[in-house]
């Protein structure tokens, strides 16, 4: 169900407030690698952590004051990040600094934007980066260049002349003093880039001025500018295996063990590497040379930052993942373990795999007696013996005649995914994960970003319901999951059914490429919630069937989309249990019902029951984080029964004699009185009577002197009318006419107990 009040709003908000004070910067983030002082002043600066989006830095040739802030007398350029993340090792160029209105004045990632007399000086000068609460208001100083044989140009130091009072910058790793001429036009660091085993290894490189080019006073300094050179890189490792096959071990590799931003080679040697035992494995560019393998088992991942080459092979077992930022060559393998012989929902992690390769590749898939594969397509029910290429974000079924793996073959999706809508009316429609990675389904698993939210945006309102179903086939049923479900992934390799609705939408079905993720085989229902939740069970001697029911604040007794969820259609529905909305049915079979977390007294929840003749039924609930006290009840109106279920092993059973398909028969109740305690006929001299009379007046006969309360409800459970009454012996009342002709159920409660009788009101 929709929340009055969004939490999305409030983190959004605070994501933007942390971006704009610059909270996610610390002292060395940053570095200065090159300036030029003639001419339009410029300089540059080399990232050796990641920006976050909307980051805010400032920078100013102002001079510090020795108490944590500034002289006052010179200008400031605020630089905006932009709206995507800036990794470490690249550079951003700031140009025409001194001229606002310049048409080449801004950077080269993001927007800035100057105030004051910021300017380089031709002879000497300095420049000190800092984010804060404001401009004038530093909270953490990143980085300064003196640029000339004149410290001063950045403050006062400490005694020892390297710390630069207050700020936490010192010469030789966040200061750099470039004074290989006394007033240099420009100069640049000029020394290796790629050579450093993590990214703060160039600090020190960078404050040597022995490793800067510098041009003097009567020199061009914007020649030396970084126009087009590469970026800042970690240096390169290869694989050895000297050692073993562990991916993450030192002794196997010529440059130490990879990071997120190594470049790294794989060639053919005599032991191959594995990435196992629970790693999280990273590099920049990855590299398998021909005649090599790389695996990545089961609950292991891999992440490159930047371009995959795959000449050799590349080998995914189930559950493992891989995600690759830049681009990628060649293809790679996915294996995904089918534990039984029953169907099941797939569709490929892969780009170009075919049923014929799969078929081959995997073997003992499954043939009906006229030899069709059973390798299924849907679209308003089933065809089989598909045998075409499968479609990137497509899911299939498929069943193996032995248990055992299913093999896919191809290139990495390194992009969005948009998939047409198989239908233009209200419809099933199946759909898999098209990565070799994990995606969230819902907002437990990720608070936007997910499945259902993404595809119910504005101009990508495909779904009739914010609802997914995923088949299980050691139960042979669907499982619903919604926004008010548990945590849930979608595993690579992995189909499931959404409806599509009439209309809207762009026609297309999309999976982001920023969604994917790594995750271990615990992904699903990983969330404790604190919520209280009724889980109803109908079972019979061989299935088993349930519904579910939260209790969440600011939903709502009628139908909210994306809380509440019908149960799935396209399957076998023969035996089923569902609920159906409290307020405003029109006859829903819910999978999952979303309803107000108070008032329990007031809530009575309509059962169906989909079941056949002679079947003995047993109801039974699960039942957490209830209030204290609260009581759950299942009132059959057939039999006059009501039974308790909240108390341990508490189930109430009935064999059927007719086939039973929709509700108005069963009722769950909540309540903090026992439901159970009906009137002790004893305590009256006459019976108790409740029936019409002609002018369509309720007319309750029986009763002594006393408060009493009359709830009228109709066939689906809904609370028709309310009214308190004292009387000796016979109550009339009148029923408005908006209550139209039906059957409806009269609830009479006393101090003495309660009672309830079924009217058909013409």
């Amino acid at each position: 169900m929709k929340k009055k009040y969004s939490l999305k709003g409030i983190l959004v908000s605070l994501f933007f407030l942390n971006s704009i004070i610059g909270i996610s910067q610390s002292v060395g983030d940053i570095a200065f690698i090159a300036f030029n002082t003639d001419g339009n002043k410029d300089f540059a600066i080399v990232a050796l952590t990641d920006i976050t989006p909307n980051s805010t830095i400032f920078f100013t040739d102002d001079e510090t004051n020795g108490s944590g802030g500034f002289d006052g007398s010179e200008g400031i350029i605020t630089w905006s990040s932009g709206t995507k993340t800036i990794t470490a090792g690249t550079i951003v160029l700031f140009t025409d600094i001194d001229h606002n209105t310049n048409l080449n004045f801004g950077s080269s990632i993001g927007s800035i934007t100057r105030t004051g007399a910021f300017g380089l000086s031709a002879t000497k000068d300095g420049i000190i980066a800092y984010i804060g609460t404001n401009a004038t208001t530093p909270t953490t100083y990143l980085a300064a260049i003196q640029i000339g044989n004149a410290n001063s140009e950045l403050g006062p130091f400490d005694d020892d002349g390297i710390t630069l009072t207050a700020t936490g910058l010192t010469i030789g790793t966040t200061i750099a003093v470039i004074d290989n001429v006394a007033s240099p036009d420009g100069g640049k660091y000029s020394e290796s880039r790629s050579n450093k085993t993590v990214f703060s290894d160039y600090l020190t490189s960078i404050s040597d001025k022995t490793k800067w080019t510098t041009t003097p006073s009567s020199g061009d300094g914007e020649t030396l500018l970084p126009y087009s050179e590469e970026a800042f890189t970690i240096k390169n490792t290869n694989w050895t295996g000297t050692t073993s096959a562990v991916w993450n071990l030192a002794g196997n590799w010529d440059n130490g063990i990879p990071t997120s931003s190594s470049l790294v080679t794989i060639p053919n040697v005599a032991t191959s590497p594995i990435i196992s035992s629970g790693i999280l494995a990273e590099t920049g560019n990855l590299i398998i040379d021909t005649g090599e393998i790389l695996t990545v088992t089961s609950e292991n991942s891999l992440t490159i930052n930047g371009t995959l080459t795959v000449t050799g092979e590349l080998n995914l077992s189930t559950g493992s993942s891989i995600i690759v930022k830049g681009t990628a060559t060649g293809n790679i393998n996915y294996t995904r373990s089918l534990a039984t012989t029953n169907w099941y929902l797939v569709s490929s992690p892969v780009v170009g795999e075919t049923s014929a390769n799969i078929i081959t590749n995997s073997g003992n898939i499954s043939q009906n007696s006229g030899g069709l594969n059973a390798i299924g397509t849907y679209s308003d029910g089933w065809t089989y013996d598909y045998n075409s290429t499968w479609s990137s974000g497509a899911g299939y079924a498929l069943k193996k005649s032995v248990a055992g793996d299913i093999s896919f073959s191809g290139t990495i999706p390194t992009s969005t995914v948009a998939i047409a809508t198989q239908d233009n009316i209200a419809d099933y429609n199946i759909f898999g994960n098209p990565y070799p990675s994990y995606i969230p389904a819902n907002e437990n698993a990720d608070t936007t970003n997910n499945r259902l939210a993404v595809n119910s945006e504005t101009t990508q309102d495909e779904l009739a319901e914010l609802t997914i179903w995923f088949w299980d086939q050691a139960t042979t049923k669907y499982i619903t999951i919604n926004q008010a479900s548990a945590s849930r992934f979608i595993s690579p390799g992995q189909g499931f059914f959404v409806k599509i609705k009439t209309g809207s939408g762009d026609g297309d079905f999309y999976f982001n490429e920023a969604m994917q993720s790594h995750q271990s085989v615990e992904v699903f229902n990983k969330s404790q919630n604190s919520r209280p939740e009724i889980k109803i069970i109908a079972s019979t001697k061989n299935s088993n069937s349930y519904t579910d029911l939260y209790y969440i604040n600011n939903t709502t007794k009628g139908f909210d989309n994306g809380y509440d969820s019908s149960m799935f259609r396209g399957g076998d529905t023969s035996f089923a249990v569902y609920s159906s909305l409290v307020l405003n049915s029109e006859g829903e079979r819910l999978a999952i019902q979303s309803l107000p977390d108070s008032d329990y007294e007031n809530i009575v929840i309509p059962l169906g029951l989909n079941a056949s003749t002679n079947k003995e039924v047993s109801f039974s609930i699960n039942h957490q984080n209830l209030p204290n006290g609260l009581m759950v009840f299942i009132e059959d109106l057939a039999l006059k029964t009501i039974t308790r279920l909240d108390e341990t092993k508490s189930v109430y059973k009935i064999t059927l004699e007719s086939d039973s398909n929709g509700n108005g028969r069963f009722y769950l109740h909540t309540s903090n009185t026992d439901l159970r305690k009906g009137f002790d006929t004893h305590d009256y001299n006459t019976p108790i009577k409740m029936y019409m009379t002609a002018k369509r007046t309720l007319r309750i006969t029986g009763i002594k002197s006393g408060n009493m309360n009359i709830t009228l409800y109709n066939i689906l459970g809904e609370k028709i009318l309310n009214r308190n009454s004292f009387s000796n012996s016979t109550i009339d009342l009148a029923l408005p006419i908006t209550i139209k002709s039906g059957l409806y159920l009269v609830k009479l409660e006393t101090n003495k107990g309660n009672t309830h009788k079924k009217l058909f009101i013409k």
